[in-house]
């Protein structure tokens, strides 16, 4: 859904960082704590309530993995680049380097995690069914003596994910029902901008209800421990959706402003260039050695199309230690591009311009037209906010 900060890595899964933020080992914590009563009593098995908590832990959080795999991949497909998923205090999060460009790549990438929480519900709900038959709904929650470890874990991992289902649906931004809701706005109206804009709005409207729901509970509770928890529970879930909510909304304000500059529109048009060709002892002699202090170079073929960067440690290694005549080509890397109509948003949140200081601008075509550097992006970006 929605998170961000530090995490630490577990594992990859189809070649996406898995992480879990600090938060969540509190969330694991009361899960364990707050369930253990409830799983005592359901499952007939003497002494394993304490085992079916953790297992039901483990599978519904595995659950929130596989719901932002969903993301993940459908993010893949679209040409987006994806940083990793993260579980933090309350679900999961999928960092993607940039935002969809269309309504439907918005609308694909957003309803691909619903659909795998749906699926799973479907199936869990299925093996859980098998097992329990008319006993399903007493084992979902938590009736005495409902059924063994398998049937409860397995009932009310399928009802988890039947809610997170329907809450991921609520069309308010951040949850992914107010990014479906966005694309079909975005779609509609043709402005993205305004879509985030009404989705957050949205998304602030449902958080302050969430909030106050949360402060009647505390209110109603009078001294109860599990009506205190939960009104405390929904009173931070409704703080944290409204904060992203309006997070979303300041972000579409800012990138309004910023509309109409592109990476054509700052980059130098006449980098220092390698051409391709070049014998690789030749380009560290006219170039590296020329040009000291200059950590790479563009290299580009004779009609202008951008091969890659060649690094100085690269080509001095190449052109000391190997054969100096092999073509400069051979030891490129880091293509490290944006098209020339890139936006200057875009820009902004580019992992390779922070990591390199630049970025080759190359029009439809693959050729070089300029080079887009970090102090550019911040000149831009002052000249536009700067007040009037």
């Amino acid at each position: 859904m929605f998170g961000g900060g530090a995490s630490v890595q577990l594992f990859k899964l189809f070649g996406f960082r898995v992480g879990v933020h600090y938060s969540w080992f509190l969330v694991l914590f009361v899960w364990i704590l707050w369930l253990r009563e409830p799983f005592d009593r359901a499952v007939t098995g003497e002494g394993q309530g304490f085992l079916a908590v953790v297992v039901s832990a483990f599978l519904f959080f595995g659950s929130i993995v596989l719901h932002e795999l969903g993301h993940a991949l459908a993010a893949r497909r679209e040409g987006i680049g994806v940083g990793g998923i993260d579980l933090f205090f309350f679900g999961g999060f999928m960092r993607a380097d940039r935002d969809s460009e269309t309504p439907g790549e918005e609308f694909r990438v957003a309803a691909a995690g619903p659909a795998v929480t749906l699926l799973l519900t479907l199936l869990f709900g299925a093996a859980a069914m098998a097992l329990t038959g008319d006993r399903f709904a007493d084992a979902a929650t938590f009736g005495t003596g409902a059924g063994t470890l398998l049937e409860v874990t397995l009932a009310f991992t399928a009802l988890a994910n039947a809610l997170l289902f329907v809450l991921n649906m609520i069309p308010a931004f951040p949850l992914d029902g107010g990014r479906i809701a966005r694309a079909a706005v975005w779609k509609a109206t043709g402005n993205r901008h305004t879509a985030t804009k009404i989705s957050g709005w949205v998304g602030q409207a449902f958080a302050a209800l969430m909030i106050g729901y949360g402060v009647f509970l505390l209110i109603d509770a009078r001294g109860d421990a599990d009506g205190s928890f939960s009104g405390l529970w929904y009173i931070i879930l409704g703080w944290m959706l409204g904060s992203a909510a309006r997070a979303a909304v300041a972000q579409s304000t800012f990138i309004t402003r910023l509309e109409g500059i592109t990476a054509g529109d700052i980059m130098d048009s006449e980098p220092v260039t390698i051409p391709a060709e070049t014998p690789t002892e030749r380009a560290y002699d006219e170039f590296f050695l020329r040009y000291q202090g200059w950590p790479w170079f563009a290299v580009v073929e004779s009609d202008g199309t951008f091969v890659g960067l060649a690094h100085r440690a690269a080509v001095e290694h190449a052109a000391l230690h190997e054969d100096g005549a092999v073509p400069v080509r051979a030891h490129v890397a880091d293509s490290a591009q944006v098209r020339t109509d890139t936006p200057l948003e875009s820009l902004i949140t580019s992992e390779p311009l922070r990591r390199l200081g630049a970025l080759m601008a190359v029009d439809a075509d693959g050729r070089l037209r300029g080079v887009v550097t970090l102090d550019q992006v911040s000149r831009a970006l002052q000249a536009r906010l700067a007040p009037s």
